[in-house]
């Protein structure tokens, strides 16, 4: 008989959200938009800054040296330079006004002898780690046509090893992207969630369902099971667009990580967590206007607190702190756990662990408010 009467209620809220044609496409098309311009951004932005962007230079000597075609040679073909050349009429403001290079390196004729030295201008703008690399370069080089070794780089191996182990917190554009304005959609249900709520309230509906023999525990799981579902195939889509659709625009791959059975916990307390967030909302608010302005300020809010508009590896400190009181974060950092870490399901365990208090305190709160409604 519960059975019966609980199916009766999901039938029933289905069937209302299918009647709305413009918020329920909505949840499916915002996300995947997010993602798309926005790992387009971190791919030319964020992610290729950090982990390994060509330098554009041009290239200039004076004379036919020898020697500074020989080194003119050596900064073409090393692996962090890409040579570009100059545009008929640009100086160099005017090169770095229009992007068209991030430096400008003039060898002049013996300059081997130390009379005219190797001249370097960059782009002001150009990251301080880039220039630092580039003059690094330039006086491994130097030295080597100066000093008649071909390959300093080979020489110093002997000498200095690199043991630097693989980054396992830098997400790329699509591990941060897609998890992200996932979660940001799934946290946006609030909105649809609440309207309907008030809308059962405003017309009476709900206050006759209360005249029927149907418990309020019956009434609220019937109203959370469709939004908890259209959480779960949010973030399925989601999942699908960023491994096989992101990857033909964009050249880093979407990798799910060593552990990808991971995700079906951590996507149904996730779920859970930005439900019970909805349901809260619908409760508290005491007009559709209000319930939806305070469901999208505090799914911004714990957007930008927790590292799905700004990634959280990138922060300061204190904003890194400070994004612990978002349920955002700790649902991110589940996912990049799997996505990036290939952490071990102890690891993410505490961060569920959070998710689950939120959405316990927020069912709750909904529970309380709900009994005398």
């Amino acid at each position: 008989m519960t059975s019966r009467k609980l199916t009766a209620l999901i039938r029933k809220e289905i069937l209302i959200l299918l009647r709305d044609r413009q918020t329920i496409p909505v949840l499916f098309i915002m996300p995947v938009a997010l993602i798309f311009f926005l790992s387009l951004a971190m791919q030319g932005i964020y992610t290729e800054k950090i982990t390994g962007q060509r330098i554009t230079v041009v290239i200039e000597t004076a004379g036919g040296s020898p020697k500074a075609a020989l080194l003119a040679g050596k900064i073409n073909a090393h692996k962090l330079i890409q040579r570009v050349e100059r545009p008929q009429g640009y100086d160099n403001n005017k090169l770095f006004e229009y992007g068209r290079a991030h430096a400008v390196i003039f060898i002049p004729d013996e300059f081997e002898n130390g009379t005219k030295p190797v001249e370097m201008e960059f782009d002001p703008v150009l990251d301080a780690g880039y220039k630092a690399a580039v003059r690094s370069l330039m006086t491994s080089l130097t030295a080597s046509v100066v000093m008649g070794i071909d390959d300093m780089e080979a020489m110093a191996e002997s000498f200095i090893v690199e043991k630097t182990k693989k980054n396992k917190s830098l997400p790329g554009p699509l591990q941060q992207s897609v998890p992200g304005w996932s979660i940001f959609a799934m946290f946006f249900i609030a909105i649809p969630m609440s309207i309907g709520f008030l809308r059962e309230k405003n017309d009476g509906t709900l206050q006759r369902l209360f005249t029927y023999p149907v418990g309020a525990n019956l009434i609220i799981f019937g109203k959370l099971i469709p939004y908890y579902l259209i959480n779960l195939i949010q973030f399925a889509l989601m999942l699908l667009v960023g491994i096989w659709i992101m990857p033909l625009f964009i050249k880093f791959p979407f990798t799910l990580g060593s552990h990808p059975w991971h995700l079906i916990p951590v996507t149904l307390v996730v779920a859970a967590a930005s439900t019970g967030f909805g349901v809260m909302i619908a409760a508290l608010g005491r007009s559709p206007e209000q319930s939806s302005a305070l469901a999208a300020t505090g799914a911004v809010m714990m957007a930008v607190f927790g590292g799905i508009m700004v990634p959280h590896v990138v922060m300061p400190i204190f904003m890194k702190k400070l994004a612990m009181i978002s349920p955002m974060f700790w649902a991110h950092q589940a996912y990049l756990d799997v996505f990036v870490r290939d952490a071990d399901f102890s690891s993410i365990l505490p961060k569920l662990a959070v998710l689950t208090f939120f959405a316990l305190v927020c069912f709750y709160i909904a529970g309380r408010k709900v009994k005398w409604m």
